[in-house]
């Protein structure tokens, strides 16, 4: 009886465990551009980063940029002169976590000069 115990016990542990972790990556999800995408998750970079340069083109506002990132819960990356500004979202998941990076450069007027996306997912 005590042999068949404690792996009754790991399993519900286990699955407790599992449960849990749904529960709460429910909480915070991916942001819309990113959660609709399809196919293989190897090409996911590409597509996630043209749909950047889709919705904010080279010559829109980094101002509705900078909104839309934020209203998606994305962190800002320290900004540097004479580099790229960026922002980033990370989701950790119970095995993976999934980062994904907007980066953008704009003139003085506030337009965008250059904007792409990346996609990473990094698995146990």
């Amino acid at each position: 009886m005590r042999r068949f115990l404690l792996p009754a016990l790991m399993l519900a542990l286990m699955l407790v465990s599992f449960a849990a972790g749904r529960l709460a990556g429910s909480f915070r999800t991916l942001p819309a551009m990113v959660a609709t995408l399809s196919g293989e998750e190897a090409g996911f970079s590409r597509e996630f980063d043209s749909r950047v340069r889709a919705q904010f083109p080279v010559g829109s506002s980094e101002d509705a940029l900078i909104a839309y990132l934020e209203s998606e819960k994305f962190a800002p990356e320290w900004r540097r002169r004479d580099e790229p500004n960026a922002s980033v979202f990370v989701l950790d998941g119970l095995i993976c976590r999934k980062t994904v990076r907007v980066r953008w450069r704009a003139d003085s007027s506030g337009a965008l000069t250059d904007v792409s996306g990346a996609y990473e997912s990094r698995c146990l």
